[in-house]
């Protein structure tokens, strides 16, 4: 099974933005020493706690300070953008570091003022045209936009080779469905809404087409994205567990947004107790020891068919970012480069 992380370039205790940035350059050094397969960033706008606002400038200085693992913007926004000038960045990264670089493509809602902030023209409603849009990006990845499209004089450095791979990221049956329509790769996010993963894995493989774009795929290509804590103990794993349980159960059951990232003491004095890791078959949150960790994995992967598992951590220290990858690599014999 392949490993890989999904960063949100989170602030330690105690640090700054930039040294978080840095921070997440040494991660992805040591992970892809580890043998960890890639390592993708998301797209935060207005979140405190978070130092990644545009995560294709530092995907660049990622890719610049290692050598085999693959980098990716593991979350291009792209309702928020020019399909033009997002695939413009996109293609200038891939042809800076060729078969190592993969785009996510999404949608999501930054806040009222980030979202207007965001746009181009404020007083203008931006239209639910994810589909239009997608179609777009990915004919500017290949210079393949079809002759119907008002844009298709003009390319993208069109003596270069299609891409780089670009994934649909998808939380429901429509979003997979949308992916296998256009023969793209699949991000299954199984912590959105855990209860969709088995669902919106089966609409995709199911409903799978071979792409008619010159940077889609022929076969179905797929990989599973949790969020996942691992500790020598349990209680030692749901302690460490408790910043990132308790940023995100505010922020989406209370609207209440962190100023900074809490350590877990200060997390469980805000929640009261030390949350319990979930027995759900499809937790928002993977959490234990090597052996719990693993079992659960495991069960995910052979109840949907994943052989590729994209984690997400929200630790309040970098050390511990280190030690918890270490651990899962020791835990799943991952193979150094």
């Amino acid at each position: 099974m392949k490993l890989s992380i999904l960063d949100p370039v989170q602030i330690p205790v105690g640090q700054t933005s930039g040294e978080a940035m840095r921070g997440s350059i040494a991660l992805a050094q040591a992970t892809e020493r580890l043998g960890y397969h890639r390592y993708w960033l998301v797209e935060h706008h207005d979140v405190p706690y978070e130092a990644n606002p545009a995560p294709e400038v530092l995907a660049t200085a990622l890719a610049c300070a290692t050598t085999t693992i693959r980098i990716g913007v593991g979350g291009l926004l792209l309702n928020h953008y020019s399909p033009y000038k997002s695939a413009e960045a996109i293609r200038t990264l891939a042809v800076l570091f060729p078969g190592r670089i993969d785009v996510g493509i999404g949608r999501a809602t930054a806040g009222v003022t980030a979202d207007t902030a965001l746009k181009r023209h404020r007083d203008v409603e931006t239209p639910d045209d994810h589909d239009s849009q997608t179609e777009e990006f990915v004919g500017w990845l290949g210079n393949d936009l079809p002759p119907s499209s008002p844009f298709n004089g003009i390319g993208i450095m069109p003596d270069e080779a299609a891409g780089p791979l670009p994934w649909v990221l998808a939380a429901t049956e429509g979003s997979a469905r949308r992916a296998a329509r256009l023969g793209l790769p699949m991000a299954c996010s199984a912590f959105h809404v855990p209860e969709n993963a088995p669902a919106t894995w089966k609409a995709y493989h199911e409903n799978f087409q071979p792409s008619r774009f010159a940077a889609g795929v022929d076969a179905p290509t797929s990989l599973l994205a949790i969020r996942l804590i691992v500790g020598e103990t349990q209680e030692e794993a749901e302690r460490l567990a408790m910043p990132m349980r308790t940023a995100f159960k505010l922020r989406r059951k209370n609207n209440i947004m962190l100023t900074e990232m809490p350590t877990p003491e200060e997390a469980i004095a805000i929640m009261g107790e030390v949350l319990p890791a979930e027995d759900a078959d499809w937790p928002a949150y993977v959490i234990g020891t090597p052996e719990r960790v693993k079992a659960v994995v495991e069960r995910m992967a052979r109840d949907t068919g994943a052989t590729e598992i994209m984690v997400q951590d929200v630790l309040h220290d970098a050390a511990l970012r280190h030690r918890n990858y270490e651990l899962l690599a020791r835990t799943f014999d991952l193979t150094p480069p």
